[in-house]
């Protein structure tokens, strides 16, 4: 998977799970993706945005990996779970690289709120 695709499908994956889970808090009196934030919003830290909405911040912090061998073409992709390299019996030769990236996304969460 490389990184543009799941960063899109992360964010909308969390976006549409806030938007499905707002009625089944509902259910038991809690509140999820309101706009209604009380209080002291300046000390809180809270940032809204021009429609007085708050931001939440998706950080995400990914491994990267690129791969290549002889008898096939490198790319760099995202890797979820464990990745295991290395040949057995074979006499093609692999080589690799990772790395990690950090940034956030700034995202206004869907509300029951028009």
């Amino acid at each position: 998977m490389n990184l543009q695709e799941f960063v899109k499908t992360a964010l909308a994956d969390i976006i549409a799970g806030v938007a499905d889970a707002r009625p089944e808090a509902h259910k038991h009196g809690a509140n999820v993706g309101s706009n209604r934030v009380y209080g002291h919003v300046k000390d809180a830290k809270v940032i809204t945005d021009e429609k007085d909405r708050p931001v939440t911040t998706v950080e995400f912090d990914i491994a990267l990996a690129e791969a290549s061998a002889k008898d096939t073409k490198g790319g760099i992709g995202v890797f979820l779970g464990t990745v295991g390299l290395g040949s057995q019996g074979s006499s093609h030769g692999e080589s690799s690289s990772h790395s990690r990236i950090k940034f956030s996304v700034p995202v206004v969460f869907p509300s029951d709120e028009a």
